[in-house]
């Protein structure tokens, strides 16, 4: 039998008898998932150890990884993602000294007036827990594979500065309305690409973000820009429930 019949045949197995009864996924909420996170892979991530159960293979410091699906990226070479909603977050967590570990991400901005820097620069509590403020961004990836994903990505730290200058980007984008006129443009009216770069101090060297205009989405892109714009409408009604790790 030739291919594209074996195809055909496999899907016409879910007849409309097979699908009336729902997906069996109906009481699912937001609750139930998990939205991934992508992250940059360091030298002391366990993705890169191969000796670690957490090990993904091809995965190498200064990738991309997914946090769900261990998808991972090049780096370098990076992956378009489009951006769709933004929050700030104030997340205090327990010094790895003491056992690490998150306390809560439902801080506000308040909580600063409550903290000292240390010499490193670090927002600490009277408790001696810390607190990083962390800009949030609701995205899709484009995987060349399996096309948008909903994902996290949160700039904490010395990445705080790349989170600026993208909102600045964000903001300064224009587009013209259906009169013409320019207009600002939704977040998701053009996308970017993300990559990583190597950084340093004087306590040593890291991967971090970098983040770069890309192409405007066009007539072509339609349903991708509807894509977004619903996952936008989620994040800002809070049906988008984000699990931070409990690790920093």
């Amino acid at each position: 039998m030739p291919e594209e019949n074996k195809k055909s045949t496999d899907v016409a197995l879910f007849d409309d008898d097979l699908l009336s009864g729902g997906t069996g996924l109906e009481e699912m909420t937001s609750d139930d998932l998990a939205i991934p996170f992508i992250r940059v892979l360091q030298a002391m991530s366990p993705q890169v150890n191969k000796r670690a159960p957490e090990y993904v293979d091809g995965a190498e410091v200064g990738m991309l990884f997914n946090t769900v699906t261990n998808s991972v990226y090049d780096g370098e070479k990076g992956v378009e993602i489009v951006p769709c909603s933004y929050t700030k977050r104030y997340l205090e967590w327990i010094p790895r000294e003491k056992g690490g570990g998150l306390v809560t991400a439902d801080h506000t901005a308040d909580i600063v007036r409550q903290c000292t820097k240390n010499d490193q620069g670090v927002l600490v509590l009277e408790n001696g827990n810390t607190i990083d403020e962390t800009a949030q961004f609701f995205i899709l990836l484009l995987d060349p594979e399996e096309g948008p994903q909903q994902c996290v990505l949160s700039f904490s730290r010395s990445q705080l500065g790349v989170a600026r200058k993208w909102n600045t980007i964000l903001r300064m984008a224009k587009i013209p309305n259906s009169e013409g006129k320019l207009v600002p443009a939704p977040m998701f009216a053009y996308k970017y690409l993300l990559t990583t770069v190597e950084l340093s101090n004087d306590k040593g060297s890291w991967f971090g973000f970098n983040v770069t205009q890309s192409d405007a989405l066009t007539g072509g892109d339609k349903q991708l820009a509807y894509q977004a714009k619903d996952f936008m409408g989620a994040a800002r009604s809070g049906d988008v429930q984000v699990k931070h790790d409990d690790v920093l």
